[in-house]
């Protein structure tokens, strides 16, 4: 049985279309304009410039763009693509993981000398152990000249442990030696001590402080007020740090190490992270627990813990695992309360502290580690007429000291850091992990990273068979480097820049690879150019702004190993100066010292012949094109 039943029908409500795209002044205005004409055509229509209905769509299209703007800003401010404030590019780097450095210093090996009194042993006349001097870690020396920079040992020196190779008879007495010259080699980095002082009321969390000085290179301790060390981790979750433990022998045989590592938990520990202003905080953990420190044993199922979640991912293993990950807690270290902090930091470096060779001469201040409670008043005295007379002299110069990073080389430097996840798996990896090297062990200007492919050495022919070593080797890598001098020119890296950053690898790089580290090649290259000017503009500034272009082509900040010359690009720029009417040519040509002078490199370089199509490759060997001095080696001319 069928029922009548009525429907209301609802009045569809008037829906207007507004477009989302406007991002412009002229885009709102107009779609303001269309809007009101499509939905208010009886209650508005004069369009009019000067009407007051065009005023308040003026005014509203005026907000509309600035709100656009500051949107799109915001959004842009947020990748590092794109960022174009320094803050918010150091804050950036620093959520990725890559800590900005705010100054490098340059490091050395000196050599340090001490005269000893000689002693008849077995029938031999050797240096008196009574005599031979420990210098202790943070001894300070200084260089010679206009301006005088300050050293620091970065290990101790013992000279006890000598050798027949490292020391000669001084001076003789009754034909018989009385006196020997002894040498030690001593690791320098450039670098002042100086301490400040933090107190502390009731706990909070993350509390953090503010560096007093700008030029840090590091932190080198924190101790508090009831005697505590507190410790710098990588993140506040890594609740172990890794430490040296004496090796005692226990009824072991053979060899033994001097020292094996072991895991010490620290509770009381802390971070660096780099504020807005380009400044140096420290950040402290969240905990109330007064753990004690311990000493503790990788147990390889905690690996597979609860703290890595149930997930299908983590029980077949697909986990990102640190080096110490498994070792992490829940909690984030204590905080300071109630007491004092004393930090001691190292501040300095830069390119300034780079310095040449012969020039660190002065001792400062020695300090020494020997036992001299059981010397008699004249050995004592012996013992401190022989520190006062230690010399030294570095041979080799100081290098590896910059300033600090550029808003560009934080954004490059912390984009390669991230897809490196911390581990250095491809070539490229190698290479920005070289970047983070810490900047008080120096500063790497320049790398490029490539697998070994040598020229195989042939063993042996026969018939029509060549038999060779090694066709491939394709776990070795070859890191090419290059460091900048006092003048912030390149330059090869000394030995301790090398040592330093082959330790700092070595905890990330594959088990099966090795890593040789070598000098690159450095390119000397001269400009010549001739412009024709714009009438009305003055040709010697015209020419003045045009070698300027040239100079901010090849700035060297802007240049990697094995980056070719693209001679358009050059003209481009040139072009673009104001005033310029025409390029007519541009001529590279090759720098070096037999020719032009010792302050060039040595190495011939054909230009000509490595020019195909409008660019200059660099050589197979790893190089890069640098112009050394560009006030002298830019040759422009101009014609009106």
């Amino acid at each position: 049985m069928a029922s009548n039943q009525s429907v209301t029908i609802q009045p569809r409500p008037n829906v207007k279309q507004i477009n989302y795209v406007s991002k412009t002044f002229t885009d709102f205005r107009q779609n303001l304009i269309e809007f009101a004409k499509a939905y208010y055509p009886n209650s508005y229509s004069d369009f009019n410039e000067t009407s007051p209905g065009m005023m308040f769509i003026e005014m509203a299209s005026y907000i509309g763009d600035v709100l656009s703007f500051y949107i799109d800003n915001q959004f842009k401010e947020n990748l590092l693509e794109y960022a174009e404030q320094q803050e918010n590019v150091i804050s950036i780097a620093q959520f990725l993981g890559y800590k900005p450095k705010l100054v490098s210093p340059s490091t050395t090996i000196a050599t340090l000398y001490q005269v000893a009194p000689a002693v008849l042993e077995n029938g031999v006349y050797v240096p008196d152990p009574k005599y031979l001097v420990k210098v202790a870690k943070g001894s300070t020396f200084s260089s010679v000249g206009q301006t005088s920079i300050q050293f620091r040992l970065t290990e101790d020196v013992n000279f006890s442990d000598i050798t027949s190779e490292n020391y000669i008879v001084n001076t003789f007495s009754g034909g018989n030696p009385s006196t020997f010259i002894i040498t030690k080699p001593a690791p320098l980095v450039a670098a002042e001590e100086r301490t400040t002082t933090f107190t502390f009321g009731s706990a909070q969390k993350f509390t953090s402080v503010l560096m007093p000085e700008e030029d840090i290179i590091g932190i080198e301790s924190i101790v508090d007020s009831n005697g505590n060390t507190w410790y710098e981790v990588d993140y506040l979750a890594q609740d172990v740090i890794m430490d040296e433990l004496d090796v005692t022998s226990n009824g072991e045989t053979g060899v033994l190490p001097s020292s094996k590592l072991r895991l010490r938990r620290v509770p009381r520990r802390f971070v660096t992270r780099i504020n807005r202003n380009s400044r140096m905080e420290l950040v402290f953990g969240s905990g109330t627990d007064n753990e004690a420190e311990l000493n503790t044993t990788l147990d390889s199922r905690q690996v597979a813990n609860s703290q890595y979640g149930n997930t299908i991912e983590s029980m077949l293993g697909n986990v990102a695992i640190n080096n110490v990950n498994f070792l992490n807690s829940n909690a984030y270290g204590i905080s300071p309360a109630n007491l004092t902090l004393t930090v001691t930091y190292l501040v300095g470096g830069g390119v300034n502290s780079n310095t040449a060779s012969n020039t660190i001469t002065r001792v400062s201040e020695i300090t020494t580690l020997n036992d001299t409670t059981d010397y008699t008043s004249a050995e004592l005295n012996a013992f401190n007429s022989v520190v006062q007379s230690m010399t030294i002299n570095n041979d080799l110069p100081a290098t590896g000291g910059g300033d600090g990073e550029s808003i560009e080389e934080i954004r490059e430097n912390a984009l390669a850091y991230f897809n490196a996840q911390n581990r250095v798996v491809t070539v490229e990896d190698y290479a920005v992990r070289s970047y983070a090297l810490p900047s008080k062990f120096g500063r790497i200007a320049k790398t490029f990273a490539v697998r070994d492919e040598q020229i195989n050495r042939i063993l042996a022919t026969q018939s029509d068979r060549v038999y060779v070593d090694n066709p491939v080797r394709p776990n070795v890598i070859n890191l090419y480097t290059l460091g900048y001098d006092t003048n912030g020119k390149l330059t090869t890296l000394n030995t301790v820049v090398k040592e330093n950053l082959g330790r700092y690898l070595e905890q990330f790089r594959m088990l099966t690879d090795d890593v040789n580290i070598l000098d690159a090649f450095i390119i000397n290259v001269g400009v010549q150019f001739d412009i024709s000017v714009l009438r009305n503009y003055n040709v010697n500034d015209v020419l003045a702004r045009s070698i300027g272009a040239v100079q901010d082509f090849f700035d060297i900040a802007k240049w990697n190993i094995n980056q070719p010359i693209i001679l358009a690009d050059l003209m481009y720029n040139i072009g673009l100066v104001d005033g310029v009417q025409t390029v007519k040519n541009v001529r590279i040509f090759n720098k070096y010292e037999y020719i032009d002078g010792t302050g060039y490199q040595p190495y011939r370089y054909d230009i000509d012949e490595a020019t195909i199509n409008g660019v200059i490759y660099p050589s197979l060997d790893p190089s890069i094109f640098e112009l050394k001095y560009p006030t002298t080696d830019i040759i422009g001319n101009a014609t009106q």
